[in-house]
C-alpha cells in the first residue's frame, strides 16, 4: 500500500499527462505566442505535471529518511468517505459542462453556484440564491464585458 502523498502525486502526474495530451491537440495559429490559446495550457500542464512528481519524489524521500513503516492503514483511515464526497463535487461540475450549452452560461453558473454551496452545506435560503445569482452576474460582466469572451447563450439567447 502506497501513502496518500504518494498517491495523490502520481495522480497529479496522470492527471497532467492527459491534460497535456489534450493541450497539445489545440489548435495554433501564426498569432500563437508562448502565452496564446496553446501556450497557457500547456503551461498549466507542464507545472501540474512537475508538481506531481515532486510531491510524490517527497513522499518517498520521507519514507527513506524515516526508516520507520507508517501505518498506511491508519493513514487511509475514512479516505473512502472523502473520495465519495470529492465525486459528489465532479459530478456538479459534469452537470454543469453538460447544462452549459442549453440553459446557457448565466443561468448554468448561477446553479453550479448554489449547488455547489449547498452541497457543502450551506443553509438554504434567500441568501444562496442571491450568492448564485450575484456570482453569475459578476462572471458573466468579468467575461463577457471586460474580457470579451463568448459565452453559451442557450435558450435565453432568444431574448
Amino acid at each position: 500500500m502506497f501513502s496518500r502523498d504518494f498517491v495523490g502525486g502520481m495522480s497529479a502526474v496522470l492527471i497532467a499527462a492527459v491534460y497535456l495530451l489534450f493541450a497539445y491537440q489545440l489548435r495554433t495559429s501564426a498569432l500563437d505566442d508562448l502565452v496564446g490559446p496553446g501556450g497557457l495550457p500547456r503551461t498549466y500542464g507542464w507545472m501540474m505535471l512537475v508538481l506531481g512528481l515532486m510531491i510524490a519524489a517527497g513522499a518517498i524521500i520521507k519514507q527513506v529518511r524515516s526508516g520507520v513503516a507508517p501505518d498506511l492503514a491508519l493513514e487511509w483511515k475514512g479516505q473512502g468517505r472523502r473520495i465519495l464526497w470529492a465525486a459528489g463535487l465532479l459530478l456538479i461540475g459534469v452537470g454543469y459542462v453538460i447544462g452549459v450549452d442549453t440553459l446557457g452560461y448565466p443561468l448554468a453558473i448561477a446553479l453550479l453556484l448554489i449547488a455547489v454551496a449547498l452541497y457543502q452545506g450551506a443553509k438554504p435560503g434567500l441568501h444562496i440564491a442571491i450568492i448564485g445569482i450575484g456570482g453569475a452576474a459578476f462572471l458573466w460582466v468579468a467575461f463577457v464585458l471586460v474580457l470579451g469572451v463568448s459565452m453559451p447563450k442557450g435558450f435565453l439567447g432568444i431574448l
